[in-house]
């Protein structure tokens, strides 16, 4: 059994144990860890500035924690990490999946081993109290796993969901986010400690085709043209935005390969064939080519 294989395995199998005490106390410790998050990251205001290292960077995954477990086997995740490398997730662990309780205390356990090279970033789905997404049928799952003191628990969930990072970007200029960019501002300073519009935008907007900007179709946030695109990565002096957020086959470019979207999960409600993740190396600037993606279908899904 290889190395990876055995600390998932390991992770899996406490993921499973954890009762409600236990996954209490692992909320209090991710808690804790988030507050002292700057002796890790360079970190201001739930923003990352990234090292130069080579990173794994993953889109929705939605309680899919079997694709999850097949990425991190394929990647060989646990040799990556003793090399230095970054794992960057974009959000949106939690909501429509079978697994997602398993899912987010899986990555929280893992972050907890590896403090300084794991990245969750916060999605839309891990909501601020006075946004929640919809369907958001998490409280439902923990409702059924933890009859007794599940709004606690949900209530503590929300807590540590408010004190995520919501942007990463590295020196070479690319951006990490789950939803996009602002359209109201580009002065990536405001995205620092954002106000509850930019929050909003940044955990809900998504690129679409032309120029412009329209109020999107999911009832909150907007859609942001190329044009927006070309001035926001301009005045930052950046050249790609990595984000997920939407369902597609794997990834899907969009901007003149100016934005990359990524979609990390496999089955219902969306039964897209594929899903993919990406690697990059952030010590240098280069475009990603299909060989850098690695992608996975419902025939590589391991048993669990």
């Amino acid at each position: 059994m290889s190395s990876s294989s055995e600390l998932l395995n390991i992770l899996l199998k406490n993921v499973r144990l954890l009762n409600e005490e236990d996954v209490s106390r692992l909320i209090q410790d991710y808690k804790e860890y988030l507050e002292s998050i700057k002796k890790y990251f360079d970190f201001d205001g739930g923003v990352i500035r990234l090292n130069e290292k080579t990173a794994y960077i993953f889109g929705d995954i939605h309680g899919d924690i079997i694709s999850l477990v097949a990425f991190l086997e394929k990647i060989n995740f646990y040799k990556h990490l003793k090399k230095g490398g970054y794992l960057i997730f974009l959000g949106d662990y939690i909501d429509r999946g079978e697994y997602q309780v398993e899912t987010i205390n899986f990555l929280i356990l893992l972050q907890l081993q590896y403090k300084d090279q794991i990245i969750l970033l916060r999605g839309n789905h891990e909501p601020p109290k006075w946004l929640p997404p919809y369907p958001h049928d998490f409280p439902f799952y923990l409702r059924s796993r933890y009859p007794k003191i599940w709004k606690k628990i949900y209530d503590n969930y929300l807590g540590i969901f408010q004190q995520m990072p919501h942007i990463a970007y590295s020196k070479k200029g690319i951006l990490f986010v789950h939803g996009g960019i602002s359209v109201k501002t580009f002065d990536l300073e405001r995205y620092k400690n954002p106000d509850k519009e930019i929050l909003t935008e940044i955990l809900w907007n998504d690129p679409m085709e032309g120029n412009g900007i329209k109020p999107s179709y999911r009832g909150v946030g907007y859609l942001w043209g190329e044009d927006i695109t070309d001035l926001f990565l301009n005045e930052n002096n950046m050249r790609l935005i990595i984000r997920g957020h939407e369902a597609c086959n794997g990834y899907m470019w969009k901007h003149n390969h100016k934005v990359l979207t990524l979609f990390s999960r496999l089955g219902s409600p969306y039964y897209n064939k594929l899903a993919s993740i990406v690697k990059i190396d952030l010590a240098e600037w280069k475009l990603p080519s299909h060989t850098d993606f690695i992608s996975i279908s419902i025939d590589d899904l391991p048993s669990i």
